[in-house]
């Protein structure tokens, strides 16, 4: 009995077990569990089981500051460096070629997401807006200007989820903005360092843990902490828990 325990462990391992040895700077989980890892100009993908897929580098537009997976079929790099993006697809090729933000605004981009249908989002502090760009670099629409709910901030994380706008205020909360850019409400989540959202929930996290949102409730579900000895980056995608700490990345498996 034991012997046939062994290997029915060794044919489906634990997904807790599951770690990659691989120093980065940041990652990204997209909806279907791979994992994108984020180093100075590489990008390497990983599959939930550790698995290396694929590989993209261009050295030419300097590092990645910032991906969007939100669409495995249409991912998005951001180059801050020299104020552009690139497309690439679900093989890690490039798509087209990159595209100059410079086109859109005359200040420089901060931050960047995908929108639905193949085109993005763009913001910077100086024009106060949120541009919404079409698939075929056209303007669709500009939000309304940020400074009237959050005045004196600068949000650092922008990302769209069911045509709707999440914009990150790390000393206020989030700022949630419909389809065309116009106001739905304010989320007070005042002190947090990310937030990410999934299976319809939004969490975030702080310093050590990770919560779930819970609007109708006292206080918001703790879903993991981080024990005393660890840090990282906490990511839940399909109730997997994705820690990174810069030099590793490990998959536990947790309750929403």
């Amino acid at each position: 009995m034991l012997q046939f325990l062994l290997c029915l462990f060794l044919v489906f391992p634990s997904q807790n077990n599951v770690q990659i040895n691989q120093v980065h700077d940041f990652i990204s989980v997209d909806h279907l569990g791979n994992i994108f890892v984020v180093n100075k100009s590489e990008l390497i993908e990983f599959n939930s089981k550790g698995e290396k897929l694929a590989v993209f580098s261009n050295s030419m537009l300097g590092s990645i500051c910032h991906i969007d997976v939100s669409n495995p079929l249409r991912i998005l790099l951001f180059y801050n460096d020299f104020n552009q993006i690139l497309f690439l697809d679900r093989n890690l090729a490039e798509i087209g070629s990159e595209i100059d933000l410079f086109e859109f605004s005359d200040n420089e981009t901060e931050l960047v997401c995908s929108s639905a249908n193949g085109g993005f989002w763009i913001y910077n502090s100086n024009d106060n807006q949120a541009i919404r760009i079409s698939d075929i670099g056209n303007i669709i629409n500009q939000s309304i200007l940020m400074n009237s709910f959050y005045q004196d901030c600068i949000p650092d994380k922008m990302l769209e989820y069911n045509n709707d706008l999440y914009l990150l205020y790390p000393e206020m909360g989030i700022l949630n903005l419909d389809r065309n850019g116009q106001f739905k409400k304010k989320i007070p989540l005042p002190g947090i360092k990310n937030f990410h959202i999934s299976q319809n929930t939004l969490l975030y996290t702080t310093e050590s843990s990770i919560y779930s949102f819970q609007p109708m409730a006292k206080e918001d579900k703790l879903i993991y902490k981080l024990e005393d000895s660890q840090e990282g980056e906490l990511i839940i995608r399909n109730n997997n828990l994705y820690i990174s700490n810069k030099k590793s990345i490990s998959i536990k498996i947790v309750t929403l």
